[in-house]
């Protein structure tokens, strides 16, 4: 890896409406993101302007319209390969992460759309793998399955998946292209090899019909807290999307999953940890909060002590809706759940109530992946705090709703990371692998001819 400065990347993740289960409710917020090409074309020349490291488009292979009821992003999401080939037209240098399944997908018809996206944008594209969750069957029968595979055979899959694609696109060297006309010989074709690949799940020949792509190979990111994803993770991703939990916890992750690195000749600076955040950001940190709360007022669940008492382990039947919850809680109870304080901390003060709080946990992911709430310098701070650290190496951004959110992290917070030091000033590469400072990885079939010419010959 280069050896340049180390800087914070910035991640931009696309969804129909939002991370926030209800701030949809906004009369702000615009929510016809699943198909419309104008707020795609927004969002990507925002994140642009921002000089974001990549734009990430997410996944949904689910098709049932009840899901609605609990995460409305999942009922209609683009694919992923259109919406970004769709990007890569009105874009100049953001990275294009695509979402693939490999429980589901095939390798050689993923390494063809991969590899000739990264082609058609100029060397930016990037694949984000993933396997689906444990035991939900949602997605099997859209192909032809009656369930989803165990944890084992998932993995054994997705570890061949990722090997076939990359032999795939390595299976065309350099060369190639000869366009001889007197000679009448357009390509060389001994720069073609087969991959012959045989394996549990797949068989692939090859070689693949794209010549190699620009990056050599496509950046691949990958998540999972599960100890195989771990593994995978090290062996394969040059990005880990991770949770952030809280400052300690992160970077005792972030110590763990560059420690994975070295069983597979890796060097841990090759790989970068990017967790998800949540940003509420104003001019100001009561503009910060107030749009906070104006947020969780917004969740339409009905009030439920026992969802809070099976949280905290406290019982609060006899309590009101309207109490505080520092009256509620004692200091035991708020040091064994950090997530009390990180609600008092995204509120801004500690006139937090139950009802504040049943709000808070019932928007899916505040309790994994607390916001973080205040003016744009707080949140700068934090994140060059928590970057030096070596908490993470960079953040996603997860906008609450469409689309200011966005555009008050790139016109507030960019300016003040950029003020720190910690942020690029213009795009210094055209690629994703540039951006993330990764050198392009020789060829195997090159670099096998290679050693073979500099062995020496038996006398």
């Amino acid at each position: 890896m280069s050896k340049s400065k180390r800087t914070v990347k910035l991640a931009y993740s696309v969804w129909p409406t939002g991370r926030h289960a209800s701030a949809w409710r906004l009369p702000e917020a615009f929510n016809g993101g699943t198909v419309d090409p104008v707020y795609l074309t927004d969002t990507v020349r925002a994140a642009e302007r921002g000089l974001f490291d990549y734009y990430f488009a997410g996944n949904a292979i689910s098709s049932t319209a009840e899901s609605q009821k609990t995460w409305h992003n999942d009922v209609f999401k683009i694919e992923g390969f259109t919406l970004a080939s769709y990007a890569a037209a009105i874009s100049r240098n953001i990275g294009l992460v695509v979402t693939v399944n490999s429980t589901y997908a095939d390798p050689y018809d993923t390494a063809r759309a991969l590899v000739s996206l990264d082609h058609l944008s100029g060397g930016r594209a990037g694949l984000n793998v993933v396997l689906g969750a444990d035991g939900i069957d949602v997605a099997a029968p859209n192909y032809g399955r009656d369930k989803h595979p165990e944890r084992g055979d998932k993995y054994a899959r997705a570890e061949e998946f990722i090997d076939v694609l990359q032999q795939l696109s390595d299976s065309w060297e350099d060369g190639w292209y000869v366009d001889d006309r007197d000679r009448g010989v357009f390509i060389d074709s001994s720069k073609g090899h087969p991959i012959d690949f045989r394996g549990k799940f797949y068989a692939v020949k090859g070689p693949l019909n794209v010549p190699r792509p620009p990056q050599g190979q496509v950046p691949i990111v990958h998540a999972g807290g599960s100890e195989q994803s771990l593994r995978y993770g090290a062996k394969y991703a040059d990005v880990r999307f991770s949770p952030f939990v809280s400052s300690d916890w992160n970077r005792d992750y972030y110590r763990d999953v560059k420690s994975r690195l070295a069983e597979f000749g890796r060097d841990p600076d090759d790989q970068f940890i990017i967790p998800g955040i949540t940003f509420y950001v104003a001019g100001t940190s009561a503009e910060a909060h107030r749009k906070f709360r104006e947020v969780q007022n917004l969740v339409i669940s009905e009030y439920a002590p026992q969802q809070i008492a099976a949280l905290t382990g406290v019982a609060i039947d006899r309590h009101l809706p309207n109490e505080r919850i520092v009256d509620i809680f004692d200091e035991q109870t708020f040091d064994s759940h950090p997530w009390l304080r990180t609600a008092l901390d995204a509120f801004g003060d500690e006139g937090v109530t139950l009802f504040d709080l049943f709000h808070y946990v019932t928007n899916k992911g505040h309790l994994n992946q607390p916001p973080i709430v205040g003016s744009a310098k707080y949140v700068a701070n934090w994140i060059a705090e928590n970057f030096e650290a070596r908490a993470f190496d960079g953040v996603k951004l997860f906008p609450a709703y469409a689309r200011s959110p966005l555009d008050n992290f790139v016109d507030l917070v960019i300016p003040e990371l950029q003020r720190l030091g910690v942020y690029k000033t213009s795009y210094e590469t055209s690629t994703l692998r540039g951006h993330l400072g990764l050198p392009v990885p020789p060829n195997r079939y090159t670099k096998a001819a290679g050693k073979r010419r500099a062995e020496p010959v038996p006398a």
